[in-house]
């Protein structure tokens, strides 16, 4: 590894990281890891690109040095953002699984058993035949999600990290709900989001942010296009600041007229089933059960809707197309998994109106020792202008 104090973390927090996998690597008796999940990269290495629409593998032998394969293009990302000494990079006219191939002959792992991620979009079933077939001595065993249960649990540089995030996601919230008017667009409110986002300190965010008026607030991940917000609407409005790949999402709803009795209802049962959500989160508590909670809480109201999606999902390293973890884990119906400390979390009870918008009051959290602590901390309500 080469030693570097120009990183996102300490060398001693990758230095972490890689132990730890390579403990549970032992575990399942894997000789070495090839991860090609963008953020499993970027986790283990801090390696960050726009660019995994072309090969990318990490390789982490049990022992000995990590080295990757690369395009040649993103070879310049891996010397840049990465401690990886070894790098064997592809040029466009190369099959990256023929130097793929090479590179594990070249470190002796051709007869060993390697792990590598069948769950992954970024190494096609095409791509995983032709390196198998060129390797009729290796034992391949998937070994998806190995990676991700280190990613789970945070450590307090992690967190210290997502805070920063946090902080250019309110910055852009507010500049959000400002902008916010009758005869603006949906394109003017997400520049004033974008500009006040980058001025506080947050890089590019994964997904851009969603600001979607009227009716086309109840598409699910609608946002601008350009639509002129009028009166009596809704404005819906996602968004998450984004530092070294870390991101810290939020919501909130604006809506342009007079609030009637079923708008305040609709944020009546929101504000309830997060707080409710907020008081039931500790480490110990079933996934599941927070969901099962807020699903409740929405569905039994009088407001008559129900919860939109998931309750939670996992927050934390998102590259394209997502800056959420919820593969890892989700509050979701039937998910047993109990909560630990440090685990983060968008949490989002929210409610729709077909056809007319949606109410979403949401923030990004983290599990503490004895409950819960939010990140994101911006004023909860539907702002009325």
């Amino acid at each position: 590894m080469r030693q570097r104090a120009d990183l996102a973390f300490p060398m001693k927090e990758y230095e972490r990281r890689l132990s730890d996998l390579r403990a549970r690597m032992s575990e399942r008796g894997i000789d070495a890891m090839m991860t090609t999940t963008p953020e499993n990269i970027c986790y283990l290495s801090g390696f960050e690109s726009v660019g995994h629409y072309y090969f990318n593998a990490l390789v982490i032998p049990l022992e000995g040095e990590p080295f990757m394969v690369p395009r040649f293009l993103e070879d310049s990302g891996v010397q840049y953002y990465t401690w990886v000494d070894l790098s064997r990079p592809y040029k466009d006219s190369e099959d990256p699984m023929d130097v793929l191939h090479r590179a594990l002959a070249e470190f002796e792992l051709l007869d060993k058993r390697i792990g590598f991620e069948k769950e992954c979009w970024f190494f096609t079933a095409v791509q995983q035949e032709r390196l198998f077939a060129q390797s009729q001595g290796t034992e391949f065993a998937d070994n998806s999600g190995i990676v991700e249960e280190g990613r789970l649990i945070k450590s307090e540089l992690e967190i210290a990290m997502m805070r920063k995030a946090a902080l250019a996601t309110q910055a852009g919230m507010q500049a959000g709900i400002d902008a916010v008017k009758v005869g603006a667009t949906e394109n003017d409110v997400a520049a004033e989001i974008h500009y006040a986002m980058i001025k506080a300190g947050s890089e590019w965010p994964s997904i851009s942010p969603f600001v979607a008026s009227g009716p086309r607030g109840a598409i699910g991940h609608a946002t601008w296009a350009g639509r002129t917000i009028q009166k009596d609407e809704f404005v819906f409005l996602e968004i998450a600041g984004a530092l070294k790949r870390y991101h810290a999402p939020m919501m909130r709803t604006v809506y342009t007229g007079e609030a009637n009795e079923k708008m305040i209802a609709g944020q009546k049962v929101v504000l309830e089933a997060f707080n409710a959500a907020i008081n039931l989160i500790k480490p110990g508590v079933p996934a599941g059960d927070v969901d099962a909670l807020t699903r409740r809480i929405i569905g039994e109201s009088d407001f008559g809707a129900e919860q939109a999606s998931r309750t939670a999902y996992s927050v934390g390293i998102g590259l394209p197309p997502d800056w959420g973890e919820g593969q890892i884990l989700s509050m979701q119906p039937g998910e047993t998994r109990p909560l630990q400390a440090n685990m983060t979390f968008h949490l989002l009870p929210w409610i729709q109106f077909p056809g007319k918008g949606a109410i979403g009051i949401t923030e990004t959290i983290r599990v503490t020792d004895d409950g819960c602590e939010i990140l994101t901390a911006f004023e909860r309500k539907l702002f009325v202008k």
